[in-house]
């Protein structure tokens, strides 16, 4: 690699910082080819739920040139959404996940990867690129892991022993030939506190995660109600039991995006009040933010199943 490319990544580096980024580091679009088996092995034991998506053509999810015919570089990024406000653990309080404290994160990372991808367009000729953040046909996790960003952990998220694992990632596909960074080796060693604390039994194996039985996936990502057979343990949104517990999360990264803030309408909720809100209510509320992609029944059913299990709670205690 010549040094005319190893100074536009440091060059290119500085630039994400500008933007809020924290972690930028680079990989090959044939870095996670052999990935295809292992996904479909996952789809194959069902653990994939109902997220028909990951079943449509899974070697374009791990071969990034379906995206951008010419691409030689991918430069995965991850910006840190981790505020200093505790986590709420009240009873019946109906418990949000971390992400979803502040701004919809698409909205507040795709512009600032766009921004990049034209600073890379002063700086080349002919460069043609595509950023990706959680909606495009691509295995962020996957390219991740082998840029460098993070070790996929024993919980399956992407960890950092440096800064932990509330962070975003979003992908910048490039034509341009850049310096490929090392992945970053296991390190997870005997700890299974993630394994031990998820609610619904989940982790099945080292980076193995059945989100057909994960409280995250059931309450985002589910396409059915939920309802009283699953213990919720009061998440209404999401669940960050695994990374609550996680020993590289002691001190995780603040967020310096400031659209990433925590909101307090979007932290600070109660179960009984997404009861109360009727549909119009809900979008004026949640406008902007990752609680609109949740449709408001299946967010009210989540809801009422915590209130349920709350009171049922108290009369048992």
């Amino acid at each position: 690699m010549t040094k005319q490319s190893a100074d536009l990544k440091a060059s290119l580096t500085e630039q994400s910082r500008q933007l809020g980024f924290d972690l930028l580091r680079i990989t090959s679009p044939a870095a996670v080819l052999s990935e295809v088996q292992h996904h479909e092995q996952w789809l194959a034991r069902g653990y994939g739920g109902d997220m028909h998506y990951l079943y449509r053509d899974p070697n374009k999810r791990y071969d990034p040139r379906s995206l951008l015919p010419d691409c030689r570089s991918v430069i995965v990024l991850a910006t840190s959404y981790h505020t200093a406000e505790p986590d709420i653990v009240s009873q019946g309080t109906g418990r949000v996940a971390r992400y979803a404290w502040g701004d919809n994160y698409h909205n507040v990372l795709r512009p600032k990867l766009r921004e990049l991808g034209r600073w890379l367009d002063s700086q080349l000729s002919d460069h043609s690129w595509r950023v990706t953040v959680d909606t495009s046909p691509l295995a962020e996790k996957a390219f991740a892991v082998a840029a460098g960003i993070g070790m996929r952990g024993r919980n399956s998220l992407v960890v950092n022993r440096e800064i932990g694992s509330y962070f975003f990632l979003g992908c910048i596909l490039s034509s341009a030939e850049l310096p490929v960074d090392d992945p970053m080796a296991y390190d997870c060693g005997t700890c299974t506190k993630c394994v031990t604390a998820c609610p619904q039994d989940a982790l099945t194996g080292p980076g193995i995660l059945m989100a057909d039985r994960c409280i995250s996936y059931l309450t985002t990502e589910c396409k059915a109600e939920v309802d009283g057979t699953v213990d919720l343990q009061d998440w209404l949104l999401g669940c960050d039991t695994c990374q609550q517990v996680c020993p590289y999360n002691a001190a995780p990264l603040a967020t310096s995006m400031e659209r990433l803030a925590t909101r307090a309408a979007n932290r600070d909720l109660q179960a009984s009040e997404i009861m109360a809100m009727d549909e119009e209510q809900f979008q004026e509320r949640f406008a902007g933010t990752v609680f609109i992609r949740r449709k408001f029944h299946r967010l009210r059913a989540q809801a009422a199943v915590i209130v349920s299990q709350a009171e049922a709670a108290n009369r048992d205690g």
